[in-house]
């Protein structure tokens, strides 16, 4: 990082070749993670709710390249980079999150805007909060670190000697142990289970589709078709279950913010009926999640992962 101005970097070609080490099927995809990153950080510095949001996804595709790849990649380097990873998401995802609430109930606020007026007062202000905390972080020594380690990662890089030995057709056994990991919890998810499980197989469906699509490209083309073909389904039942979870996280921040205002008899009854409102549509989505579910568990979707 030159001058507190990050590095850009010229934009690899998405086509890879399914021969050769996996070492550079790892490189590639970790030098595609700081390309996403380095992109979002105008954006994201300025406040801009699309480079926030594109940051904070760039930084949990780079986890999970660490994660799919981790028994190619040196574990003194991956496992701090995780660490600073996270802590950045999370201080991304404090702004993004309210980003996402604020929107979801302006939507679904219907005729009573203004007898809820106190409760976007309140999301208003954390929101000013939160983007203070992010631009202070960004212009920070510690976001700077974590710059140059994954520029460093471009140059050189942190592999195991293994990475080159194992061939790229072998890399979908990596992208399985995701599917491994999902495949336990969805199957066990049950309809009255508590939200935190559906959450949890939501993250887990995250990382599957993430795992998938760092591998499709450097396949061969039945396999990179296959493979693809099971990120979009993926991408589904994640889309369905994070339909829930804002749905549960909105009908929680309701409940919060009416707390603090006991006395207002206006904003409780229209965050009531807000409040049912979103329970309903978790109800809705946890329903959708089962039909989504059984089109992913198919056999059919996951062949590349052992062909």
């Amino acid at each position: 990082m030159a001058n507190g101005k990050p590095r850009q970097y010229l934009e690899l070609p998405v086509e890879v070749a399914p021969v050769g080490p996996a070492s550079e099927a790892v490189l590639t995809a970790l030098r595609r993670g700081v390309e996403r990153m380095l992109h979002c950080d105008p954006a994201a510095r300025q406040g801009l709710a699309e480079g926030v949001h594109g940051m904070r996804t760039s930084t949990r595709r780079l986890r999970s390249a660490l994660r799919t790849f981790g028994k190619l990649i040196k574990a003194e380097w991956s496992l701090p980079l995780e660490r600073e990873l996270k802590w950045l998401a999370q201080v991304l995802g404090a702004v993004r999150d309210l980003d996402v609430l604020r929107e979801r109930l302006l939507r679904a606020s219907g005729d009573a805007p203004e007898a809820l007026a106190p409760l976007f007062r309140t999301l208003a202000v954390e929101h000013e909060r939160a983007s203070g905390r992010l631009k202070e972080v960004l212009k920070g020594e510690r976001y700077r670190a974590l710059i140059e380690l994954l520029e460093q990662a471009v140059i050189v890089a942190p592999l195991c000697q293994n990475a080159g030995e194992m061939r790229r057709s072998e890399l979908p056994s990596l992208a399985g142990e995701a599917w491994k990991s999902l495949k336990k919890r969805g199957r066990a998810l049950r309809p009255n289970d508590p939200d935190k499980d559906f959450h949890e197989v939501r993250k887990r469906a995250k990382r599957a589709r993430y795992a998938a699509e760092d591998v499709a490209d450097v396949l061969g083309k039945k396999r990179s078709k296959e493979a693809r073909r099971f990120a979009e389904i993926a991408t589904k039942v994640q889309d369905i279950l994070g339909e829930h979870q804002d749905a549960v996280t909105a009908a929680q921040e309701i409940s919060r913010i009416v707390a603090l205002h006991r006395d207002d008899i206006p904003l409780k009854l229209a965050a009531h009926r807000l409040f049912k409102r979103q329970i309903r549509q978790a109800d809705q989505s946890r329903e959708r999640f089962f039909k989504a579910w059984r089109k992913l568990d198919r056999k059919k979707f996951r062949r590349w992962l052992t062909a």
